[in-house]
């Protein structure tokens, strides 16, 4: 139970953060204008890059032996400042407290990017045209291969929030490749749900900034349990799933009070 409440937990996590990226890929191979099958291919591709690129990071992460090595005592490393006992942080500690640094900007910056997409009136709708030039082909392949890395980062610190990395890295990299054969058999019917449920997106990000705060904690030494983690998140899709059923059950009276 040890391994198997984390791995089914990370599984689920991955693929809901891999939902956006997903999107990203699937609206930016729409602008080349590709045969349907082509289309899954490139889609299926790129979903296969990102879950290399998460394994690489881990990789590098978990042999990079300097990481367990004591933190130099200097008051500029930020994970000090909140920290109890700052003689006994290490070299990774800097590096989850930076990863949640990082997933809490990139979360903010989701939720702009969403609340600009509502306010537009989703611009996602794809402009036809007969062929599409090579220059334009480079052009999304090297943004899509920008975005994954970012992408990569945020999924990778949130596997290290939930499963140790010294001794579950296995069950780490089958998760993320369980994920993304999620994602890419998947992708259709989930982007009809997010289309159609627009506080999923929302959901994810909570959950991501519940992570990003579990690593803060986590890197200036204080213990953030995994247990308390995964309480913490099955309460948000509890709220989540309520609102939706209450969102349901509204709609349902108000077609019925208007029949």
């Amino acid at each position: 139970m040890d391994d198997i409440v984390p791995f089914i937990s990370l599984v689920l996590l991955s693929a809901g953060l891999g939902i956006d990226n997903g999107l990203l890929i699937e609206f930016s191979l729409k602008t080349l204008n590709l045969e349907s099958k082509r289309h899954a291919v490139w889609r299926s591709a790129a979903l296969i890059v990102a879950a290399v690129l998460r394994i690489f990071f881990l990789l590098i992460l978990s042999k990079l032996a300097f990481l367990k090595d004591p933190l130099p005592a200097s008051p500029w490393y930020p994970n000090r400042w909140f920290s109890q006992h700052p003689e006994e942080l290490t070299w990774m500690s800097l590096v989850l407290f930076f990863g949640g640094l990082i997933i809490i900007f990139m979360a903010l910056w989701e939720y702009y990017h969403k609340i600009r997409e509502e306010l537009s009136g989703h611009a996602h709708e794809s402009k036809r045209s007969e062929k599409a030039s090579l220059g334009k082909i480079l052009s999304v392949v090297l943004y899509l291969a920008c975005m994954n890395l970012l992408f990569s980062v945020d999924s990778v610190f949130a596997a290290v929030a939930i499963m140790d990395i010294d001794t579950q890295f296995w069950w780490m990299v089958s998760a993320i490749l369980i994920a993304a054969v999620i994602m890419i058999f998947g992708m259709i019917p989930l982007s009809a749900v997010i289309a159609r449920n627009m506080h999923f997106g929302v959901l994810m990000l909570s959950i991501l900034v519940v992570i990003a705060t579990k690593l803060l904690i986590d890197g200036t030494g204080a213990h953030f349990s995994n247990g308390l983690l995964m309480f913490i998140i099955a309460i948000l899709l509890i709220n989540d799933a309520a609102q939706a059923f209450i969102d349901w059950a509204d709609k349902t009276g108000e077609n019925r009070a208007a029949a």
